[in-house]
């Protein structure tokens, strides 16, 4: 479940990331205390937010379900106002993940790690966002780990490589995970197939699960002053 509570189970018939009524009412409930404390730290009212996800990767998920992206579309601008922030979404970089999680009315990015230059990706969101800035909202220095397998290691050289092109190409990058973290109790969810995830979320990040720096983080640093 990761960031979803468990409790939302109880009924058996809820369907999850959808216009069902038991899963809408659960998330009116829960922005309706979340989206008035974030109001004053958009960046329109003098605080640091410039962006805002609306979801996560949700052309990676089964329901493919428009009616439910825009409804969190139309809950946000309720919340703050149409022109408020950028309100955006992140997807892989292919046709069936961008056709089911893009939605006209927020911006399209896309997410990806290294290992090339990062062309065919921006390509592939620029087939649903030609215009504006080029953007990986999650670039991956690492990776996580899940019980029972070897720590996920991620080389420096081809994060550096990576990054270093997309900069070059003048994109925005957002790095997923700078720093490693925990994941307490069942926080820490499972990917498809219930392969659970370990509670170290360390990452192999840049910043370690207890704040310190790497090799990698001075290697990312070392690109980063190129720009």
């Amino acid at each position: 479940m990761g960031g979803l509570p468990s409790w939302l189970l109880k009924d058996g018939t809820i369907k999850l990331r959808t216009m069902d009524t038991a899963y809408i009412q659960a998330v009116d409930r829960w922005m309706a205390v979340l989206l008035p404390k974030i109001k004053p730290l958009l960046y329109s009212n003098g605080g640091p937010i410039i962006s805002v996800q609306v979801e996560n990767e949700y052309g990676s998920y089964d329901a493919c379900d428009h009616d439910y992206i825009r409804y969190l579309k139309n809950l946000f601008e309720n919340a703050w106002g149409e022109d408020a922030v950028v309100l955006f979404t992140t997807d892989g970089p292919g046709n069936k993940m961008l056709q089911c999680g893009s939605l006209q009315g927020l911006y399209t990015t896309v997410d990806f790690g290294p290992g090339g230059d990062g062309t065919s990706q921006f390509n592939w969101m620029r087939k649903f966002q030609p215009h504006g800035p080029l953007v990986n909202s999650e670039f991956y220095p690492g990776w996580f780990d899940h019980w029972g397998m070897n720590h996920s290691k991620v080389a420096a050289d081809k994060v550096t490589f990576t990054l270093d092109k997309m900069l070059a190409a003048g994109a925005s990058v957002n790095m997923y995970m700078f720093e490693g973290g925990t994941n307490f109790g069942y926080w820490s969810g499972a990917n498809s197939g219930y392969n659970p995830q370990t509670t170290s979320y360390d990452y192999d990040a840049p910043l370690t699960e207890a704040g310190d720096p790497t090799d990698k983080l001075m290697a990312i640093r070392s690109v980063i002053k190129k720009v």
